[in-house]
């Protein structure tokens, strides 16, 4: 408060609550030293995932899943962001030599920015301006869907739980390296990065016409290229491709028992069963050291053990579901050759007392690719016992919970046990216990037993 006399009056002038006392200048600066707090340390994260950094969130950089994309159940990756920061290399960019491939591909898809991965792509996958009108609606900017596919797919491909370590890594690796060469492998891949897309976010509709599109391109290509000899230059693109297009075809937006192929006279819709029989016939045509030279070989290898236990073609019934070996007639001196079933139930046999796990997924897959043409003949006939040895396949897949695999599988047994229920043969209605309890299919036989509810709405709509 400071005073003053004016004219023998005595005037007080008061503060202001917001106007302090001036301070000297040491006064001030003692003043700020005094009230200085430092800044409690933090790491900052510089190389989180991509999903933190869009939402900016700090991410814990925990690999191969940081804890929030592993709590909001979402794809983490971290490659695209560390090929987003790269530098870019000395690479042809869109116009100039951008079809010369002398360098490899492994370092094409480290070094390279976004916009020339873009560039590379599209010159693989030879777009032009036709191309665009496969995606109405969509921004003419289509490399930059193209460059999210292909990282999508890399990670996809590096965290699939259910593969083994060589299956990953080659889908990962040697094959996408393959695919900077070869389109129809490249739309391949664009497909099954779509379709998993669609799947997880089924509200984004560009993801469908995205999968669709190039799984389009995909399968004219490959077929043009499947009539061509098969040699050791285009068999891993064939194999790949064929791969990729087969669990493609496991996909369904809806699976319902009722609309299974099993209740229709149109034999395409076994399509899903019978595409990968092109495995069959890309691996036949070539020899055992033209196999031995492909980026797959260690993969097929894990699809048997050191006794080839499953790929034992001997003849009789040792070995055998003993069941499944009696109702389909295979005595001691039966052979593929002489019974259609003693193939397919030489294949299942050992596979009924695996577990489910990675290590033992590529022997339970490898059954969808080795069955022969007279097995799927008796299939699109809708033979009993054919059919039956197919839903016990099914019923093992159904302890497999992939999001490409299960619900197909799962309708597909739980049709085939409503069908096969209806026959008269009490030697199949007796078999077809085990795949009935791993699909969940209530028998009419347990309801009368134990009171259980059964099928009966599935079964009327049928």
């Amino acid at each position: 408060m400071a005073s003053r006399v004016v004219k023998n009056q005595l005037i007080f002038r008061l503060n202001g609550p917001g106007k302090p006392p001036r301070q000297s200048r040491e006064q001030e600066v003692q003043s700020k030293e005094e009230t200085y707090k430092p800044r409690r340390h933090h790491r900052k994260s510089r190389t989180g995932c991509l999903n933190c950094k869009k939402r900016r969130v700090k991410c814990d950089e925990t690999k191969p899943r940081c804890q929030k994309c592993e709590t909001h159940g979402v794809c983490c990756d971290y490659t695209a962001l560390a090929n987003q920061s790269c530098q870019p290399g000395p690479l042809a960019t869109s116009g100039q030599g951008a079809a010369s491939f002398d360098m490899p591909p492994s370092s094409v898809s480290f070094s390279m920015s976004v916009t020339d991965l873009a560039d590379k792509i599209n010159d693989v996958l030879r777009l032009d301006s036709s191309a665009y009108a496969a995606f109405p609606g969509m921004p003419r900017l289509v490399q930059h869907k193209t460059v999210e596919y292909f990282y999508h797919f890399k990670a996809m491909a590096a965290e699939a739980v259910s593969m083994s370590e060589a299956h990953s890594t080659v889908l990962s690796g040697e094959m996408l390296q393959i695919a900077f060469r070869t389109p129809y492998l490249m739309h391949a891949v664009f497909g099954a990065a779509g379709t998993h897309l669609r799947h997880a976010l089924p509200h984004d509709k560009s993801h469908a016409i995205m999968a669709a599109t190039h799984l389009q391109r995909a399968i004219q290509l490959y077929r043009r290229e499947i009539l061509a000899p098969v040699n050791e230059h285009n068999m891993d693109p064939l194999l790949s491709t064929c791969m990729l297009l087969s669990a493609v075809t496991f996909v369904a937006d809806e699976c319902k028992p009722a609309d299974s192929w099993i209740f229709t006279s149109n034999p395409a819709n076994l399509s899903w069963l019978l595409s990968q029989s092109g495995l069959r016939h890309i691996l036949m045509a070539l020899s055992k050291e033209q196999q031995r030279q492909s980026i797959w070989f260690r993969v097929f290898q894990e699809s048997d053990d050191e006794h080839s236990t499953f790929n034992n073609s001997s003849p009789g019934r040792e070995g055998l579901h003993p069941g499944l070996a009696e109702l389909c007639e295979i005595d001691g001196t039966t052979t593929p050759d002489s019974n259609p079933y003693h193939w397919p139930l030489r294949m299942l046999s050992p596979m009924l007392p695996l577990r489910p796990g990675r290590k033992y997924f590529p022997k339970l897959i490898n059954f969808i690719g080795r069955i022969d043409r007279p097995y799927t003949d008796l299939l699109q006939q809708k033979d009993p016992r054919a059919v039956l040895i197919l839903s016990y396949w099914l019923g093992k897949l159904c302890e497999v919970k992939l999001w490409w695999l299960y619900p197909k599988a799962h309708a597909e047994c739980f049709a085939i046990c409503t069908y096969l229920e209806r026959t008269n043969d009490s030697q199949i209605l007796n078999l077809l216990q085990y795949p009935a309890e791993r699909c969940g299919y209530v028998l009419k036989r347990v309801v009368e037993e134990t009171g259980a509810p059964g099928n009966v709405e599935l079964i009327n709509s049928i």
